[in-house]
């Protein structure tokens, strides 16, 4: 396959994770002013096999993003000689540290969920459930706050930097194209409906590769 084909596959894998994010996410808790929410937070059970998807989900992705990020770091080294640039190093970090976060952040996630259903199930009361859920998101805590700054905030550095000095044949306005906006713009779907923001940092991921595809392998491709 062409250097294109191959970093599209950074897209598909990222549909996976997608539709991984919304069965963790949607519909699962939100905000909530009715007296009877526990935190402010209306928390809801979902059935398990949401989070057992979601998590070989999690597992298609890593795999397929390794793929397509080989590929693409490839093409950045060779085709515009981007090796010893500090911003490429933080965004070729990111992308290393994505084929493991990717899968690790899946079952990482589900497992909190799975905790809260089986609390409910044991006890039903709703206090207790999330009291169990938050005991065991503190041992996730410190290898999910280091993924999302190694990921997302390193790559969002990576390629805005690069896009506005020119080190890449990327239109400036693509800057917008990382996990950070994607987030951004996650937090206005919430406007519309609670949850709907579950896929926007895989959707900011999405729209990365798809601008690298389309724009970083024409030249490769002309020669």
């Amino acid at each position: 396959m062409k250097s294109k084909q191959r970093i599209l596959f950074g897209c598909y894998a990222m549909v996976f994770a997608i539709i991984g994010d919304y069965l963790i996410g949607y519909g699962t808790i939100g905000t909530s002013s009715d007296p009877d929410a526990y935190m402010g937070i209306s928390w809801n059970v979902a059935p398990d096999w949401r989070y057992a998807v979601s998590s070989v989900l999690g597992f298609l992705c890593a795999a397929m993003f390794a793929y397509a990020a080989t590929e693409l770091l490839k093409v950045m080294e060779t085709e515009y000689n981007l090796k010893d640039s500090k911003l490429y190093k933080l965004f070729k970090i990111a992308n290393w540290g994505g084929i493991l976060y990717f899968a690790f952040i899946h079952i990482g996630i589900c497992i909190l969920p799975v905790v809260f259903n089986a609390g409910m199930e044991a006890t039903g009361d709703i206090p207790t459930a999330v009291s169990m859920t938050m005991r065991v998101l503190k041992s996730e805590l410190v290898p999910l706050a280091i993924g999302f700054l190694v990921c997302d905030l390193f790559v969002t550095i990576g390629w805005i930097g690069m896009v506005l000095k020119e080190m890449i044949p990327v239109k400036k306005w693509m800057i917008i194209c990382c996990p950070i906006f994607g987030i951004l713009f996650g937090n206005l779907l919430n406007l519309i409906s609670e949850g709907l923001d579950s896929g926007s940092e895989s959707f900011g991921w999405l729209v990365l590769y798809l601008v690298c595809a389309l724009c970083l392998t024409k030249k490769k491709e002309a020669n």
